[in-house]
């Protein structure tokens, strides 16, 4: 078992690390040497600023989805729940199933975005030294939490390879 703090953590931060991982590899009208600078990193986040939130809540509602529900319980829930006005936003909120998980999610995105804002990726021991602690939020598999992580890893550096905006 595993805290479900730690994984919402290590989830958002793969999905930020791989998917500017993804849109770096595809400047070719960039010096290899200088796509990870702080100044190339501040331009590719603020050129990427729109699609970034759509990507994210995409597979963040997948990934969070997979984490608190079953999968035959999830469908029944999602056809309750959805309707013409529901947003990313609004589905992501749904897989978090608590304010509480959903406030985790939403300060360590903006925590992970501002870093790259700032032209700075944090490195592994940052990350565990400023992650948002909740040990109220429980725990979860340890080997779901790996397989759902790898997954947004996957996706994110997907997406960002295919330079979507």
């Amino acid at each position: 078992m595993i805290g479900k703090d730690i994984t919402i953590a290590a989830l958002v931060r793969a999905f930020f690390k791989y998917y500017v991982t993804g849109l770096l590899e595809t400047q070719t009208d960039v010096d290899p040497q200088e796509r990870f600078e702080p100044k190339n990193l501040k331009s590719l986040m603020l050129n990427h600023y729109g699609s970034i939130g759509k990507h994210f809540n995409q597979e963040a509602f997948y990934a969070l989805s997979r984490l608190n529900y079953e999968a035959d319980e999830v469908e029944q829930m999602l056809k309750d729940f959805v309707s013409e006005r529901t947003s990313d936003v609004d589905l992501v909120r749904f897989a978090c199933r608590s304010d509480e998980l959903f406030d985790v999610v939403v300060a360590e995105y903006k925590r992970n975005f501002l870093n790259l804002l700032a032209g700075h990726i944090e490195t592994e021991d940052e990350h565990v030294r400023s992650y948002t602690r909740r040990q109220s939020l429980g725990e979860i598999d340890i080997d779901k939490a790996e397989s759902v992580i790898n997954r947004m890893a996957a996706r994110a550096y997907e997406l960002g390879k295919g330079g979507k905006k």
